[in-house]
């Protein structure tokens, strides 16, 4: 099991929790994924065929190749408080890259979440945040 720390970043009003591992890797838990770019909270892992979906989006649809290959699965992991979940991690940069690509491609419109975030990551970076709250 992981043991991870984690913060809470407010972006234009956009909460995004950011984990960091021993090993000082960024990540994303899926779930805040999920509600940015869906609008909804705890997707099913097996009926949303998480794995599978994030697996498509690195392989199919991200203009970089840099991602190629990148595995996910379901993990349990431990916060510092305690707290116990299951759930996908998605690499900070590689979170970066899925909102982009889905403001830029799913016709949101202006207020929407994804589309406030992707503005606000073209001239600034969750990591810069992330390592000043941790």
């Amino acid at each position: 099991m992981n043991l991870l720390k984690r913060c809470f970043l407010n972006i234009e009003d956009i909460e995004i929790e950011v984990c960091k591992n021993v090993n000082g890797i960024y990540f994303v838990r899926h779930h805040t994924y999920w509600s940015i770019v869906y609008g909804k909270k705890n997707p099913d892992p097996l009926y949303n065929c998480i794995t599978y979906n994030l697996e498509l989006m690195v392989n199919n649809r991200l203009s970089t190749i840099k991602w190629s290959g990148y595995q996910f699965k379901l993990e349990k992991i431990c916060f510092e408080d305690g707290m116990e979940v299951e759930t996908a991690l998605i690499p900070l940069q590689m979170f970066e890259d899925f909102i982009h690509y889905q403001a830029n491609n799913r016709g949101n419109p202006p207020d929407y979440e994804c589309t406030r975030l992707a503005h606000w990551l073209k001239n600034n970076s969750l990591k810069e945040l992330a390592i000043a709250d941790f």
